[in-house]
């Protein structure tokens, strides 16, 4: 018979010495698929790793060391590229730098559903959603102080407390003075998921490109920060989002949308204009699991990047601990 662990036994993976979890490969899976890895090839090379475990009799495996096999494992199944970017995750991930997730796009894009799905891949939560924080700050402040907030993004302009030039649009200047007063609150919550070391997902029409230009900053020295833009180029398609929705959720809301689709477009053009000046990426939600990859990307690359020179995916680890 093979020499090897018992299934029934439990693998030890100790963190420093002082966290002592269970080995498993549905979690080893997961962190693989965050970094690109097809969920069959991921449960699949789990089940490897767990085998080449159990056939080392190892009761105790390092953190460092289960990287590292992780690692040579799916360069064995998927070759190097794919393993050397699982490795410069996971290590970057161990080094604690909170995650900061900014997800904007105008009325009815997919933010919310985009981010629901990163949030879970990255096992961050909450992932808050803009209209949330200005209906805190509805219930806080009175329509006749603040009309602004009380009303939709595509209808702010109606509120508005003084008459827009000639050269200017109504909606966009509603929208970016909605937009900069809601900045104050998401900007409490991005300050405090800092201070914390938490990660954070926050979606919403809110999230302009440029708005934290000021705190970015300060907030780069302490958190990787990421921001992405969904958007719908064809309009009949952003449309049927709503008809979409008509079916699923209050036909009454989205009717108010498609009553308003001509400014909801407007504001749509807008935030892919200031995405492109300021280097945010757009991505089109023609497919909803090639957007969720393509925005999984964006983060992975930028907690690399930020961490390069850091991290030594080939790095010498003590020995596995056997059974008797």
């Amino acid at each position: 018979m093979e020499d090897r662990l018992s299934p029934g036994s439990y693998i030890w993976v100790v963190d420093r010495g002082d966290t002592r979890l269970p080995f498993s490969k549905f979690v080893t899976a997961s962190s693989m698929m965050v970094v690109g890895v097809e969920p069959e090839n991921a449960y699949a090379i789990g089940e490897a790793v767990e085998e080449r475990l159990r056939l080392a009799r190892a009761t105790e495996v390092g953190v460092d060391e289960l990287i590292e096999i992780n690692v040579e494992t799916i360069e064995t199944h998927l070759g190097s590229d794919l393993a050397q970017r699982y490795g410069a995750w996971v290590r970057a991930r161990r080094l604690g730098r909170p995650i900061i997730v900014l997800i904007g796009g105008a009325p009815g894009v997919g933010k919310s559903s985009v981010a629901g799905q990163v949030g879970a891949r990255l096992r961050i939560a909450p992932v808050i959603p803009t209209d949330a924080v200005r209906e805190v700050m509805r219930q806080l402040v009175p329509s006749s102080l603040s009309p602004l907030i009380h009303v939709s993004s595509f209808e702010a302009h109606a509120a508005l407390n003084a008459p827009v030039a000639s050269d200017h649009d109504a909606v966009i200047v509603g929208f970016q003075q909605q937009a900069e007063i809601v900045r104050a609150g998401v900007r409490g919550l991005i300050d405090r998921a800092i201070v914390e070391r938490s990660d954070l997902v926050v979606e919403g029409v809110h999230m302009l490109p440029g708005l934290f230009d000021r705190e970015l900053p300060h907030w780069q020295t302490e958190a990787t920060v990421c921001q992405a833009i969904l958007s719908v180029p064809d309009a009949e398609s952003h449309r049927a989002h709503f008809l979409t929705r008509m079916e699923h959720s209050s036909a009454r809301r989205a009717n108010r949308y498609l009553d308003s689709f001509n400014e909801v477009r407007r504001i749509d053009r807008y935030i892919q204009e200031v995405a492109q000046r300021t280097g945010v990426p757009v991505f089109p939600m023609a497919q909803l699991d090639e957007a969720i990859q393509q925005v999984m990307s964006v983060i992975v690359g930028h907690v690399i990047a930020e961490n390069e020179g850091v991290l030594d995916i080939r790095r010498t680890q003590p020995a596995i601990q056997h059974g008797s």
